[in-house]
């Protein structure tokens, strides 16, 4: 690989993966233009160890969160981030906010991490097709968010499944940004001991959601022509309600 093909990032080990590592740095070679995910892909690979908890770890560039499709440049520091809350390395809560594809075979893993968690519910909730008579196809969805009121919110309510449904993890999370027509928007997944409680917390969740988190969506039409998606009437109504 050319020197101009490649890109050098230095990795940082913490806390736990330290451990799992045998290490307390080192540093990677990656293809100009990798993102955070490949470097997930290429952590999995060369540290066998660290590849069952990837999915609980943040990944950190120079200092700030990243998100997986965010691409590394030369000299970046990345620094893995284990759970940090709980004190037991295996986080149940697991909320974002994301400019990329969701990575829905990561929250499967999440879910199955626990093997004491026989119930498991996924709602994915997609872009889909709509036309308008007078602008014609739907080409994607736009969504933006109050992101760090969102944040909380989606914690809160990700804590309070956990607790009134016992549940053992519990995975929400939320797209901005465009999304096309066919592309997952949001996922909300719920792991519990048995069946009925994972249907009716995912349910709440979704739910719930909709109502309280500070996430708006335009719909962008092929003649450039685009619309706030106003709530529906039950909706509006319910929120009206709980004021």
């Amino acid at each position: 690989m050319s020197e101009a093909a490649s890109i050098s990032v230095r990795l940082v080990f913490l806390g736990p993966s330290r451990d799992l590592a045998a290490a307390e740095s080192t540093r990677v070679q990656l293809p100009a233009g990798a993102t955070i995910a490949d470097l997930r892909s290429w952590l999995a690979q060369e540290y066998p160890r660290l590849a069952a908890g990837l999915h609980t770890m943040r990944l950190a560039v120079n200092e700030t969160f990243a998100h997986d499709s965010d691409v590394l440049h030369g000299g970046d520091e990345v620094a893995l981030v284990p759970p940090v809350s709980g004190g037991s390395g295996q986080e149940e809560v697991w909320v974002d906010l994301l400019p990329g594809p969701i990575p829905v075979e990561r929250v499967r893993r999440f879910l199955l991490n626990d093997p004491r968690l026989g119930g498991i519910v996924t709602f994915e909730g997609a872009a889909r097709a709509e036309g308008d008579a007078g602008h014609g196809a739907l080409l994607r969805l736009e969504y933006e968010a109050y992101e760090s009121m969102a944040r909380r919110q989606l914690e809160r309510l990700a804590r309070e499944a956990v607790t009134r449904w016992c549940a053992g993890r519990v995975a929400v999370l939320h797209r901005l940004g465009g999304v096309a027509v066919g592309e997952v928007s949001v996922v909300v997944a719920v792991a519990t001991p048995h069946r009925a409680e994972a249907f009716e917390a995912c349910r709440w969740l979704i739910d719930e959601l909709k109502r309280h988190v500070p996430i708006w969506k335009k719909d962008v039409f092929a003649d450039g022509f685009v619309r706030w998606v106003e709530p529906t009437a039950g909706d509006a109504q319910e929120v009206a309600s709980d004021a």
